[in-house]
């Protein structure tokens, strides 16, 4: 990708498939985005992106208050796929949920499950919002896959419905003796992983031993103070990402 087009503007398009000269029609929101936002004009080029086929350059020919339409002229990146991190999150408030994919997205996770625990106060996760968060991070954030949003489940259902093999849970857990990410992470660098993110009020004491008991868990200390649920997501993410990074 030139310098050029790393100054265009980039849109994610709902579709299975991109190739070159064919045409995309954009939805309502993106409509608006582009003529009141962005003054875009026909003629006017962009980047687009929808998940699986790279990163196209790709030109507006019809924009109006009700359609507009962008073809596809080249490909400028191939595709890339982000690193099997998942997130099991348990809701909290709104604003810091949404903080939370917006996050998640940025730092590279592969897929966000949202899980109701014990102490669980907020039982609802919209997941179409959460989805459509997700790809607003990925246009900024320059992110060529999307991150997988799934309904929410019970935490129970999450730990004990077929766990992949070979999958590790790192759980982040407050108040209990367990080693600090980094160190316990050493070993698992390429291994699929999974970050247990708890409810506002923590994880219950039942919750601690039964979890912690589990062959593929690995309990980890993510400090000596007490994190928001966000903290704590953007603390791990970063730690793990930080040992990928640096891993031959």
């Amino acid at each position: 990708m030139t310098t050029n087009h790393k100054n265009l503007l980039r849109l994610y398009v709902s579709r299975e498939t991109i190739s070159g000269e064919e045409n995309a029609e954009l939805s309502k929101g993106q409509i608006h985005y582009l003529r009141n936002v962005m003054r875009l004009e026909k003629g006017g080029t962009l980047r687009a992106f929808n998940g699986r086929n790279g990163e196209w350059l790709a030109e507006v020919t019809e924009i109006s208050k009700k359609k507009a339409i962008v073809t596809f002229l080249e490909k400028i990146r191939e595709q890339s796929t982000s690193s099997d991190i998942e997130i099991l999150a348990s809701p909290v408030k709104k604003e810091a949920f949404d903080f939370m994919v917006e996050k998640a997205t940025e730092l590279g996770a592969a897929r966000f499950r949202p899980v109701i625990c014990e102490h669980t106060v907020i039982h609802r996760a919209n997941e179409e919002r959460l989805k459509a968060l997700s790809i607003e991070a990925s246009e900024q954030c320059e992110r060529l896959d999307l991150m997988e949003i799934t309904p929410l489940e019970s935490l129970l259902n999450a730990l004990t419905n077929a766990w992949p093999s070979g999958r590790k849970l790192i759980f982040c857990i407050e108040r209990a003796e367990a080693p600090p990410i980094l160190r316990a992470l050493e070993a698992h660098t390429k291994a699929p992983l999974s970050i247990l993110i708890g409810p506002e009020g923590g994880f219950s004491d039942a919750e601690v031993r039964a979890i912690s008991a589990m062959p593929f868990v690995i309990p980890v200390s993510l400090g000596p103070r007490i994190l928001k649920a966000e903290t704590a997501l953007i603390a791990s993410l970063a730690c793990i990402q930080a040992l990928r990074d640096r891993s031959p």
